[in-house]
């Protein structure tokens, strides 16, 4: 893995609770060819590598008896925890920093994508607002939470505002906005912390609440029957 595309926080030995997580650290197949690219995770090995990852991620969760998956990552990261959230098929939730929308409008995609585009499973991405496109679909519970570094006005203008208008205010998004003075890159651990708490408390409530309802809409149809 390229030491400046290692994920933050539970590659920091510093953050306090990451010994406690169950974590699964992945890089995209393009740095197997180059160690330029930051515009990994959606370049290289869309039909192998994300099939794989969701087939580990599976034998993780049967093996350490866990109810569901946070999927973390900054900025092309983001755009990849977006992805693997939905195409993942389960109420995860999606945790990210300045995630992408479109990666063709970023000056990144010509100077360190386009040069490999003749590679076996090369893809031009998607944006993320054709991705979730069914993301609040009926009965689903899965989350994304977005934050937002405070000096990270592009990717609050021309990436998330978007997505969010995709959402269309839909209770499975919530966007945050820091004030920590900082621009497009990694935050601080005690935000992280914060962040990533709220969130989680957020996706369990709404979780419980979809299994509520759920479990009354088979007792009404149970009593239908019934009677």
């Amino acid at each position: 893995m390229i030491e400046k595309h290692v994920p933050p926080v539970f590659a920091r030995r510093q953050w306090d609770e990451a010994e406690n997580s169950i974590c699964l650290l992945v890089s995209d197949p393009i740095h197997n060819h180059t160690k330029e690219s930051s515009c990994g995770w959606f370049l290289l090995g869309e039909d192998e590598f994300l099939p794989g990852l969701l087939d580990l991620r599976s034998s993780l969760l049967e093996r350490y008896g866990l109810r569901g998956t946070v999927w973390h990552g900054l900025s092309s990261g983001g755009y990849a925890a977006i992805k693997h959230c939905m195409r993942g098929g389960r109420d995860d939730l999606a945790f990210v920093v300045s995630p992408h929308n479109d990666p063709l409008i970023l000056p990144q995609w010509t100077r360190e994508a386009e040069p490999f585009s003749g590679l076996p499973a090369m893809a031009r991405p998607l944006p993320t607002t054709e991705i979730i496109r069914d993301w609040a679909a009926p009965g689903t519970a899965r989350l994304l939470h977005v934050v937002i570094p405070e000096k990270d006005s592009y990717f609050a203008l021309e990436h998330l505002r978007p997505i969010m208008e995709q959402l269309g205010g839909h209770p499975s998004l919530r966007a945050v906005m820091l004030r920590d003075g900082r621009g497009h890159g990694f935050i601080a651990n005690s935000d992280y912390t914060s962040q990533l708490r709220q969130a989680v408390d957020r996706w369990e409530r709404r979780r419980a609440g979809a299994a509520a309802d759920t479990a009354a809409a088979v007792g009404a149809t149970g009593g239908a029957s019934d009677g």
